[in-house]
């Protein structure tokens, strides 16, 4: 903190205004020439409380704050005189700062109220005190403003980066679903073409040897056959099991429905569904979970890759022992890399996983152009296939 160094006796004689120097209990230590004019101390007043016409607790906690200031401190005052009560502004300074044992020195300077001199002082300190506090204020405002710019970019940042690790946790989801069908169906599968027909053989050589045999035999061969049988039945409730839930709940047809309705629920594109001859009941289990995951896969590949579309049409026909499945897009159309034959390196996993799939039931897959504009997917599969888990009884 810097402070004003003054000698009393010589240095006060500077300044043309009543000035004293007095310590902060109100202890005078010396005037000036213009003080000793104007407050008469020739009676050796020791005390600016004593010189004080009124509001002596208000002259006393003035020369206290005076004394723990940084800056000047300026208070109206009145003090008795020759020519009686005179009301000044006291313009107070720390001249040394107070200790633990002594107090403050002070430097107050007395500006009459109407000296006009203190009045252009005062107003000139006034406009600059207002612009340092705007200028201040200013600088707050731009200060904070530049911290919400930052914040709000950091927010739409995260909000950003939360956004695509969602749509991927979506896209991981679904591959993983699309992995566990998957699994479930090559289980079912094995369990059909293995340990199914097995079982049917067994059960006919235990057949074969039931009506070659009597007594004890015959009534034990009965029960082991029976027991084979019901081994039979499980492997059948296993492969039912590995089908798509959906199907099981609303049948084959329903369930392409519900699965079209689905893609288009949230409103980018409109779809229609049909379909034409009379479904056979009971489907064969290995066309169903086939052309159901064809559907996923073709409706799938519609909303990434068919850009601009804005309808899908979807026909499910029973017709000369045949299924047939047909998605159609109007889109920006279809890339003549997806005729290439199977298994070829411009062929997509998808595209493979779905020829394959009908490969595995004797049907096909076709994909081309739409007459108008768009792609259209046509996938077909003999309904003559062996239902899995088929054990004679």
């Amino acid at each position: 903190m810097m402070h004003l160094q003054l000698r009393p006796e010589l240095d006060l004689e500077a300044y043309l205004e009543p000035s004293v120097i007095a310590l902060s209990d109100g202890s005078v230590h010396a005037f000036n020439r213009a003080a000793s004019q104007l407050l008469d101390p020739a009676n050796s007043i020791s005390s600016l409380l004593d010189l004080c016409a009124s509001r002596v607790d208000a002259l006393r906690t003035y020369l206290l704050a005076c004394s723990g200031s940084r800056q000047p401190l300026i208070e109206p005052v009145s003090f008795d005189g020759p020519d009686g009560t005179v009301d000044y502004r006291c313009f107070g300074n720390v001249l040394t700062p107070r200790r633990r044992s002594r107090p403050a020195t002070l430097l107050l300077r007395l500006f009459p109220v109407l000296d006009t001199r203190f009045s252009a002082a005062a107003e000139r300190m006034r406009r600059l005190t207002a612009e340092r506090q705007q200028r201040v204020a200013v600088q707050q405002f731009d200060e904070l403003r530049s911290d919400r710019l930052r914040l709000v970019e950091q927010y739409c940042f995260v909000a950003e980066a939360l956004r695509v690790v969602e749509a991927r946790t979506h896209e991981l989801q679904d591959e993983i679903n699309h992995i566990r069908c998957d699994e479930r169906e090559r289980i079912a599968r094995d369990l059909h073409d293995h340990a199914g027909q097995e079982m049917a053989v067994v059960l006919a050589e235990l057949r074969a040897l039931q009506n070659s045999a009597k007594g004890p035999a015959k009534k034990r061969l009965d029960e082991i056959a029976e027991h084979v049988a019901g081994i039979g039945r499980k492997i059948h409730h296993a492969v039912v099991n590995g089908r798509p839930r959906l199907i099981e709940e609303l049948g084959f047809a329903r369930a392409i429905e519900s699965m079209v309705a689905s893609v288009a629920a949230d409103g980018r594109l409109g779809f229609s569904f049909k379909t034409k001859g009379n479904e056979p009941a009971p489907l064969p289990i290995d066309v169903e979970n086939a052309l159901y995951r064809v559907a996923q896969e073709a409706l799938t590949n519609v909303l990434k890759h068919a850009l601009g579309a804005r309808k899908v049409d979807v026909v499910l026909e029973f017709a000369g022992g045949m299924l047939s499945l047909t998605i159609a897009d109007d889109g920006i159309g279809f890339s003549a890399e997806v005729t290439e034959p199977e298994g070829g390196d411009a062929a997509g996993i998808g595209l493979r996983g779905m020829r394959q799939r009908l490969a595995d039931i004797g049907g096909t897959l076709a994909i081309g152009p739409r007459f108008a504009k768009g792609t259209i997917v046509t996938a077909a599969a003999p309904l003559t296939c062996d239902l899995p888990g088929d054990v004679p009884s």
